[in-house]
């Protein structure tokens, strides 16, 4: 206790005229120092819950959350960026919050996780459940795969054994054992069921279906 104490009062002396810290402690927040309005860039150790501002660095904890945006590497069992990400989020639960504003700014990284959702995503997701709210860029691979606008790949684990739905444009291609895709613009699909509307009078083919 004497330990934590004396970190603390250091932690807060060197922050005291600033709003960024290199190091932040929590056990759960608001037991934490510095407070979580502080923005992180070094490293940041949550033994249960930790919650800051903006982090930058290497993030390690039970559940850690950032409210605003996060860059670089978090690894625990939630990871949660309230805003965009750019790194990556190993854990079971890996979540990006952000807020798509255009193609040159929104996530971009990775998630390895059970399960991991995106607003809008450019890069790696592998997991039990993927998902991007709006839009992917990159490969999405695991068991269920969702966006709504695809550019790139869906693939279910071992590349066959998976469902995979994009409820909007598609620019790529999917793979797995169920595949929808709303608007196939250009693209194929394979696998045991392929679901494409806008195919003509084939909409709905086994093994193979796609759109030029």
């Amino acid at each position: 206790m004497k330990k934590w104490i004396t970190l603390t009062a250091l932690l807060m002396a060197g922050t005291l005229f600033s709003e960024t810290t290199p190091v932040m402690l929590s056990l759960v927040t608001p037991v934490q120092a510095p407070s979580s309005e502080y923005d992180v860039t070094g490293f940041r150790l949550s033994l249960l819950y930790g919650d800051c501002h903006d982090f930058t660095g290497l993030d390690i904890g039970v559940v850690s959350r950032t409210a605003e945006d996060f860059t670089g590497l978090g690894i625990g069992g939630v990871n949660i960026a309230g805003g965009k990400l750019y790194g990556g989020q190993v854990g079971l639960i890996n979540w990006s919050a952000d807020k798509k504003t255009g193609w040159a700014d929104i996530s971009t990284g990775l998630q390895l996780g059970a399960l991991n959702y995106a607003e809008a995503f450019c890069g790696l997701q592998d997991g039990l459940v993927n998902i991007s709210g709006t839009s992917f860029t990159g490969l999405q691979s695991g068991l269920v795969n969702y966006t709504e606008e695809l550019r790139g790949a869906q693939c279910g684990d071992w590349l066959i054994v998976g469902i995979n739905v994009a409820s909007g444009p598609v620019y790529g291609c999917q793979i797995g054992l169920i595949n929808y895709a709303k608007f196939m613009e250009r693209g194929v699909q394979i696998g045991l069921i392929n679901i494409n509307p806008n195919n003509g009078w084939l909409p709905v083919l086994p093994i193979l279906n796609g759109h030029f």
